[in-house]
């Protein structure tokens, strides 16, 4: 039996549930490729995997990380799209803290010599996020106006830079006052609101936006519904509460909560966007593989210490 290293934890906690093991190298199932791990990204959830925040029961050798990137190192019969040797990225949501990994060869992007690792790890998740929700969600058109909430995070980031490429009209964002600078970066012109000084529907007038992408909830959401047009389009990345809902439809107001669905098209598109200069990603640490390493990124990403991802490499 080939084996590998990795992390594992063998029930929820804080980052003191994670330890080193040696464990069954993974083998091709139907329709998958085999990653041999370069570089991985820590997400929020992974942060809310570990803390058993999704309801599934514990087990052994449990394995964390859902950004990876690498190079494929074989492929399931069936499988025609990779080949073994090209550089990939992926989002397994588990799986990524270790030497290597299976995932379905649906779910994995091609990635251009452009882009390294380390940038494609940081970008599949929330990238995607971000990208589906303006173009698949909203179907954002030219013209339109958009309010996207958490500009300076990995989803709102990807957004903001979708909304851009589809030509918005007006782009408003909520965002922390170190990270307006930042985010004008990307265009001067996108209305960066302070959250920390300002309410979003002060400065927004209502009913005046055509979409929104909610990343908060609750009283956030409500004024969502507030400066969006009747007959507006919402997608939120959190469930929305039932006065949401009755707000939402008491304007005609279109969308609901909507979960990413990772797939070789959009993050093959993500990938080339990021090769050619179309899209930026923020990492802020780039450090080995290690127990301690893991521990201190989880860390970091809980207290929301950082702008952009920690991203460790093999």
């Amino acid at each position: 039996m080939a084996t590998m290293k990795a992390v594992v934890f063998d029930e929820f906690g804080d980052v003191d549930v994670f330890h080193e093991a040696e464990v069954e190298k993974p083998v091709l199932t139907k329709g998958s490729i085999l990653i041999k791990q370069a570089a991985i990204a820590m997400d929020p959830y992974d942060v809310k995997f570990r803390a058993g925040a999704f309801g599934v029961p514990a087990k052994e050798n449990m394995i964390g990380g859902s950004t990876i990137a690498g190079v494929v190192e074989a492929v399931a019969a069936d499988v025609t799209e990779f080949k073994v040797g090209e550089r990939v990225v992926a989002v397994p949501h588990e799986h990524g803290y270790a030497e290597y990994a299976v995932v379905d060869a649906d779910t994995a992007g091609h990635l251009p010599d452009s882009v390294s690792f380390e940038d494609a790890a940081a970008l599949a998740l929330g990238g995607q996020t971000g990208y589906q929700a303006v173009v698949d969600a909203l179907n954002l058109q030219e013209g339109e106006s958009i309010l996207i909430h958490g500009g300076a995070g990995a989803v709102g980031y990807a957004a903001l830079q979708t909304a851009l490429y589809r030509g918005a009209s007006k782009i408003y964002t909520t965002s922390l006052p170190t990270d307006i600078d930042y985010l004008h970066e990307l265009n001067e012109d996108i209305v960066a609101i302070d959250f920390t000084t300002q309410k979003f529907t002060d400065v927004i007038p209502e009913s005046s936006v055509d979409t929104v992408v909610e990343i908060i909830g609750g009283n956030n959401a409500l004024g969502s519904m507030q400066v969006l047009k009747d007959g507006g389009r919402i997608v939120s990345t959190v469930p929305l509460g039932d006065d949401v809902k009755a707000a939402r439809d008491a304007k005609n107001i279109k969308g609901d909560y909507y979960v990413m669905q990772s797939t070789t098209e959009v993050l093959t598109q993500l990938m080339e966007h990021l090769g050619n200069g179309d899209y930026k990603v923020a990492v802020a640490e780039v450090k080995p593989f290690s127990l301690e390493n893991l521990k201190e990124g989880h860390k970091i990403v809980e207290a929301q210490a950082v702008r952009g991802k920690v991203v460790l490499t093999f």
